[in-house]
């Protein structure tokens, strides 16, 4: 999924589910800050990424962790273990074969896993990780059937064109942004006919409808998701991304709604000294700080729920 459902159908879906403005911004924004929560994000030495690295905090260093993954840095086996598995590409039920064979870390929507992950976040009524969580409960939808390790199980095109293997067979790279564009359809060419072509609106739809579902049983909310649903196929049969967004701001009557990627992680930071950031004076109060305790968490909330060590 990209920022249009990140953000803006997230933020759509919190707020008919119950929650207030500023509650559903927080998971909203949370959600999409799980993709930008990268290497862009922080100081760079030599011109490269420097991460991990540490906000200079009290008498030592708070030390973040990334939640994605924009460079070369996705080819390091711990990148695609502690980022992509638990972050975008959350194991599933091994439920769905491809050339009678499986995959235990294959992504299936609306799996065990993801249900538990989302719903031990929303027990915890800790808004950050419940943007988190619905970031990989989302992406179970448009990921599905990839890993987050660099194996030949996520081929989709290279054996049909040998310029698409110059990328990495990690996660969709294979596929580029299809699987994330809510618009597009494609064929997974790993799947025999009719499996073969795939609809995004359909996942993003269904997505949609379990989302609802979780937060408004967690929220108590009023509305139940029929009365919601023609608003939200209207919103995700959109013409285009910007089309979409549009139609969720008139939707809610919220012309204002905007995602800042830098304003959470700018709010921390007091002062940059060419490659050292200092935390600002209400550090452990900002959005950035919660959303970085937050997010280790859901790591270890992954790693404990699969037996990954």
């Amino acid at each position: 999924m990209e920022k249009d459902f990140h953000f803006y159908v997230t933020y759509a879906l919190a707020a008919k589910a119950g929650y207030n403005n500023e509650d559903s911004y927080i998971i909203a924004y949370a959600s999409q800050y799980v993709d930008d929560n990268n290497e862009s994000q922080y100081p760079k030495k030599g011109g490269l990424p420097q991460f991990p690295f540490g906000i200079k905090f009290q008498d030592g260093f708070f030390r973040p962790i990334m939640t994605q993954s924009m460079s070369v840095k996705s080819l390091v086996y711990e990148i695609q273990k502690f980022v992509y598995i638990p972050f975008h590409f959350l194991p599933g039920d091994n439920n769905q074969p491809i050339d009678k064979k499986h995959n235990k870390y294959s992504t299936t929507p609306d799996s065990k896993n993801a249900r538990h992950l989302l719903r031990k976040a929303l027990s915890s009524g800790n808004l950050y990780w419940i943007g988190i969580a619905l970031h990989t409960f989302a992406d179970t939808w448009s990921h599905q059937n990839f890993t987050g390790y660099e194996e030949d199980w996520n081929s989709v095109f290279s054996w049909r064109n040998p310029f698409r293997a110059l990328a990495p067979n990690i996660g969709h790279a294979d596929a580029g942004h299809l699987p994330d564009e809510i618009c597009a359809t494609w064929n997974d060419y790993r799947f025999a006919k009719p499996q073969r072509k795939i609809d995004n609106r359909k996942r993003a739809l269904h997505a949609c409808k379990r989302i609802f579902q979780e937060l408004r049983t967690a929220r108590k909310g009023n509305l139940y998701w029929s009365y919601v649903a023609k608003d939200f196929k209207k919103i995700i049969n959109a013409d285009d991304y910007d089309d979409r967004i549009d139609k969720i701001k008139n939707y809610l009557n919220n012309a204002s709604l905007k995602y800042k990627k830098n304003k959470w992680l700018d709010d921390a930071v007091q002062d940059r000294e060419g490659e050292t950031l200092y935390a600002a004076d209400n550090f452990e109060t900002t959005h950035w700080y919660k959303f970085q305790l937050a997010a280790k968490a859901h790591l270890a909330e992954v790693m404990d729920m699969l037996k990954i060590y």
